[in-house]
C-alpha cells in the first residue's frame, strides 16, 4: 500500500509541475491588485499565475480549449476562448462568464471606461462589442481587410487601436462613438500581434517577422524605433506602468532563441532596455501616514542631484495625477501629498529618476 500511495504521489507531483509549465504562451496582463502577471498558456488550455516578487508560476485557471487574449475589469479576469468569451474571478478563480459569440477565432481583448469590451475576431476579420455587466453583445466592425489581431483602448480619442496580420501591417482605429475604421500608420512590419502602451502614451508593438517589438510616439507621427530583438514569436503584451516592465508571451514552441516558450520581462525605463522584472532602487521610499486621510508625506533619499518624478496611478496602472517633475538635491528629500478629490481606494506612488524607480502601495480613506 505505501508503495502504490509513493507511485500516485509522484505521478500527481509531475503531472502538477507539468502543467504549470509554459505551453505556447499567447497573452500576458499584470494584476495590479495581486502583484502578479497573468498569462494564457494556449497549447495548456489554462491560465497561469506568474509572481511578481518571486518569479514563482502556478495555476490560475484550467478547462480552457486555446486562450488568447485577456482583460482585467474589476475583480475579473476576461479571456478569448475560441468563439467564447470567458470570465474568472480574480479572488477565487471561479468561472463567472460563459459566452458564446458565436465568433470563429477570438483574439485580442481590451475595454473602454463603459466596461465594454472590445475583441478583435482573426479569421472573421471582425470585432466585437460585449457588455461585461448584461453580457450582450453586438459585431461592432466587419469587413476588416486584414486580420485584426491585438488591440488597446485609447481613452483620450475615445477609440481602440488595434494591430493587423500580414506583410506590410497598418495600425488602425476603431472610433467608439461610430464603429469607423481608419489608418493610423503604414509599417514595414509584418504579423503583429500585440500592441501596448506607456505611461507617456507611447505605443509598443510585437511583431512575428521581426521577432522582436517595435516603439511608436503616442502620434504614430514619427518613424518607430526598435526597442527588443531576439524574441520568439512575440504574442499579445502588456505594458506595466508602476515598474515600467514590458511583460512579453514568447509563443514560439521551438527554435534558438533564449526566449523560446516563455514569458520575458524588459525593463523601459531607460536606454539600455535591461531585461528584468523590476529596477533596483535604493531610494529608501516611505509614504506617511498611510491609509492617507488628508495629506501625507512622501520621504525618500537621493544619492546625487538628478530629475525627481513622483506620479500617481490607480489601480488599473492609470496614470491619475504627475506630484513632482522637478530637479532635486542630494540628501533627505520630503513631497507632500494631498488626497484632495481622489475617491477611496487603492492607488501606488512611484518615484523615478534617471537610473531608478521605487513604488508604494497606498490606500485613500474615505
Amino acid at each position: 500500500m505505501k508503495k502504490i500511495l509513493l507511485s500516485l504521489s509522484i505521478v500527481l507531483s509531475a503531472g502538477a509541475a507539468f502543467s504549470q509549465t509554459y505551453n505556447s504562451p499567447e497573452s500576458i496582463e499584470f494584476d495590479y491588485a495581486n502583484n502578479r502577471w497573468l498569462i494564457a498558456n494556449d497549447n495548456a488550455g489554462n491560465i497561469l499565475a506568474r509572481s511578481s516578487s518571486t518569479g514563482a508560476l502556478t495555476i490560475f485557471a484550467t478547462g480552457l480549449t486555446g486562450p488568447h487574449g485577456i482583460e482585467i475589469i474589476g475583480n475579473t479576469l476576461y479571456v478569448c476562448d475560441g468563439g467564447k468569451m470567458k470570465g474568472y474571478d480574480l479572488t477565487t478563480a471561479a468561472q463567472v462568464m460563459n459566452l458564446n459569440l458565436g465568433a470563429t477565432f477570438l483574439n485580442g481583448l481590451a475595454h473602454d471606461n463603459n466596461g465594454n469590451l472590445y475583441a478583435t475576431d482573426f479569421t472573421a476579420k471582425k470585432i466585437y462589442r460585449i457588455n461585461s455587466v448584461t453580457q450582450q453583445f453586438n459585431v461592432f466592425v466587419t469587413g476588416l481587410a486584414k486580420s485584426p489581431n491585438g488591440i488597446i483602448y485609447d481613452q483620450p480619442n475615445n477609440r481602440c487601436v488595434f494591430v493587423n496580420w500580414g506583410t506590410n501591417a497598418p495600425i488602425m482605429a476603431v472610433s467608439l462613438v461610430d464603429s469607423t475604421t481608419s489608418t493610423l500608420t503604414a509599417t514595414t512590419l509584418g504579423n503583429c500581434d500585440g500592441i501596448a502602451k506607456d505611461a507617456a502614451g507611447n505605443y509598443f508593438v510585437s511583431s512575428w517577422n521581426l521577432n522582436g517589438v517595435s516603439k511608436f510616439n503616442n502620434t504614430f507621427s514619427a518613424a518607430p524605433t526598435t526597442v527588443i530583438t531576439g524574441l520568439n514569436s512575440p504574442a499579445d503584451i502588456f505594458y506595466n506602468t508602476l515598474t515600467d516592465t514590458l511583460g512579453v508571451p514568447n509563443s514560439g514552441t521551438s527554435g534558438t532563441s533564449t526566449y523560446t516558450n516563455k514569458t520575458s520581462y524588459h525593463y523601459m525605463g531607460s536606454a539600455t532596455g535591461i531585461t528584468e522584472e523590476v529596477a533596483k532602487s535604493n531610494l529608501s521610499m516611505s509614504v506617511n501616514p498611510n491609509p492617507v486621510v488628508k495629506t501625507a508625506e512622501i520621504n525618500y533619499e537621493l544619492q546625487n542631484e538628478c530629475k525627481v518624478t513622483i506620479r500617481l496611478f490607480d489601480i488599473k496602472g492609470t496614470l491619475i495625477k504627475t506630484i513632482a517633475d522637478e530637479t532635486q538635491g542630494q540628501g533627505k528629500q520630503t513631497t507632500f501629498f494631498s488626497k484632495s478629490n481622489l475617491a477611496a481606494g487603492t492607488y501606488f506612488l512611484t518615484i523615478t529618476t534617471a537610473s531608478q524607480k521605487e513604488t508604494r502601495k497606498i490606500i485613500i480613506a474615505e
